[in-house]
């Protein structure tokens, strides 16, 4: 492969069109890492999904231009060096680590802006997943996902799971329950393949979750109101699941809230959220739901552009 900056290698849509036809639909992983803390809290579930998968490992870090560089220009080279050589060990290291033994990996460390050198990393590899922390180096916990993430969520071509910082600390993760937030849209089915094939591959339970306003609890129908929804929901949704049987189940309230809430409370392990436009430019990101949901969800959060 003629990708640039490769440093170290091996180490052992559409609703008709689904990626849930393959064997594996995470055949190529991606891990977006700086090598902080945060970010190393992603690496359970990049080693866990890869083995389940059978996958192969790209671990990626972008040597993106520096504030301090762009001040002063004359040390830029120096700077760029420095961090060149930095990054090259920490690459190293984590690919020969024992963390990752056993599973096929390689590393880049592409140079230049991130947007640009993401998307073409996700091109050459043919990647199927971006897996990243919603907090690195810089953000406010549980008020900015971090410009890096955000920037991943924005470009990526194939699915993005973010792995938030409030997450406990587990070797092999397991997903036993997760959590499909729907409005009854094509755009909201489309992490529906992914989530069928990770409910049958860890045999989970699956929830598909529609939410009401609030307001309409109070009338005394309610129930008998939301039963045709409920059946739309079955009508346009079960037969995508394949094999996998989901509950169908309808809420009322605010809909980040609710999801948030119905998380907790029902121990969900992952968050499947197909999503329209929340991270194209101009769109106001951080009033979006799935902004709010990735940004303050107990487990990690896999959505579909």
């Amino acid at each position: 492969m003629s990708t640039p900056g490769v440093v170290s290698s091996t180490n052992t849509s559409n609703l008709k069109s689904s990626p849930a036809a393959s064997p594996s639909p995470f055949k190529n992983i991606l891990f977006a890492t700086d090598f902080s803390q945060f970010s190393m809290r992603a690496l359970p579930w990049v080693t866990g999904l890869a083995r389940k998968f059978n996958s192969s490992l790209l671990v990626c870090h972008v040597v993106t231009p520096t504030p301090l560089a762009i001040g002063a220009p004359e040390a830029a080279p120096y700077l760029y060096e420095a961090e060149k050589e930095s990054t090259d060990r920490s690459l190293k290291d984590l690919v020969a680590s024992s963390k990752l033994q056993g599973l096929p990996v390689k590393s880049v460390m592409p140079s230049g802006l991130l947007a640009d050198e993401l998307s073409r990393a996700i091109a050459d590899n043919k990647i199927n997943l971006v897996i990243a922390v919603t907090h690195g180096r810089t953000g406010v916990r549980r008020l900015l996902l971090g410009s890096a993430v955000e920037e991943i969520c924005r470009v990526a071509t194939c699915p993005v799971l973010t792995v938030g910082p409030d997450l406990d600390h587990n070797p092999e993760p397991e997903i036993k329950h997760i959590l499909v937030p729907s409005d009854l849209s094509e755009e909201s089915a489309r992490s529906i393949p992914y989530v069928a094939q990770l409910a049958k591959t860890y045999g989970a339970k699956v929830t598909v979750l529609h939410i009401m306003p609030a307001d309409a609890a109070t009338n005394p129908d309610a129930k008998m109101l939301s039963e045709p929804v409920r059946r739309s929901m079955i009508h346009a949704y079960e037969p995508l699941f394949g094999e996998v049987k989901p509950d169908f189940v309808i809420e009322f309230g605010d809909t980040v809230e609710t999801i948030l809430t119905h998380t907790r409370k029902n121990k969900v392990g992952l968050i499947g959220m197909g999503i329209r436009s929340a991270f194209l430019p101009g769109f106001q990101l951080r009033s979006s739901v799935a902004y709010r949901v990735i940004s303050a969800a107990h487990c990690p959060v896999l959505t579909c552009r």
